[in-house]
């Protein structure tokens, strides 16, 4: 039988680092070595399992932490804010830990960094790790290819906690659309990238809508993604991770799960 796969979950306290906590510690093909949690998190130097259940029945043995420092691992899955991203990725190629992220909001400067540790470790971020979503993207790339005459806009909803706006899948969507284009912030709630319009909805618990749209002279066409649960994001990244799992260094994304 193969040696489980050891992981880190950065972000372990959000919406989808509890979900991948579960899933982890569900599955006998990975193995958890650590939590981690911000700084200031009312979660630090708990028992991660207070994290799914209240009563702490059923301890992991492993408190939150706010440092790696000494941990070991074969993969970091990230799912935390973009104020420790850089730091994070840092400590992946000093460790040599392959590096699998879902946080969103980040900076040119945080993307430049991921593509400097690409060099030295495997590395795949994405915005969403739905396969389906990676399948839109690609998709919606044939379709501008064969209808430049085509108007396109997107519109995303989410939960009322969502911090960044617009989505980070939102953005990919209109990057496959309109590649090495700018984003503007045009409304509160309305952006433009390239001569793709997005409109970003808060409300509620949505785990998440995307819905893209493609005005023709003589038809339109839909594209809509609705996720009913989080739960998926988190197994998506966990199959990512054991994908990347003894990879070469380079810069993955979902495409190279889909083909296996």
């Amino acid at each position: 039988m193969p040696q489980p796969i050891n992981v880190i979950i950065s972000g372990v306290s959000g919406r989808i680092g509890r979900r991948l906590l579960k899933l982890v510690i569900d599955q006998p093909s990975f193995k958890l070595v650590a939590g981690l949690v911000s700084p200031n998190s009312k979660h630090l130097g708990k028992d991660l399992s207070l994290l799914l259940n209240q009563d702490g029945s059923n301890p992991t043995g492993l408190l939150a932490i706010d440092s790696l420092a000494g941990v070991k691992a074969d993969v970091v899955i990230d799912f935390s804010q973009p104020d420790g991203f850089d730091e994070l990725v840092d400590y992946c190629v000093l460790s040599q830990i392959a590096f699998v992220s879902g946080t969103t909001g980040l900076n040119q400067d945080s993307f430049d960094r991921l593509s400097q540790a690409a060099k030295y470790i495997p590395v795949m971020w994405t915005s969403n790790f739905s396969l389906n979503i990676q399948i839109m993207k690609n998709l919606l790339q044939i379709l501008r290819q064969t209808n430049e005459d085509g108007v396109f806009s997107i519109t995303e909803t989410h939960h009322i906690h969502k911090k960044d706006m617009p989505s980070g899948t939102a953005i990919s969507l209109a990057q496959a659309l309109s590649p090495e284009s700018n984003m503007t912030k045009v409304a509160a709630d309305a952006f433009q990238l390239g001569d793709v319009a997005i409109k970003a909805i808060r409300e509620g618990e949505v785990p998440g809508i995307h819905e893209v749209t493609c005005q023709l002279p003589a038809e339109t066409m839909t594209f809509k993604h609705e996720s009913h649960d989080p739960a998926i994001f988190a197994q998506g990244a966990l199959n990512a991770a054991a994908w990347i799992h003894g990879k070469t260094s380079g810069y993955y994304d979902l495409n190279s799960v889909l083909m296996g």
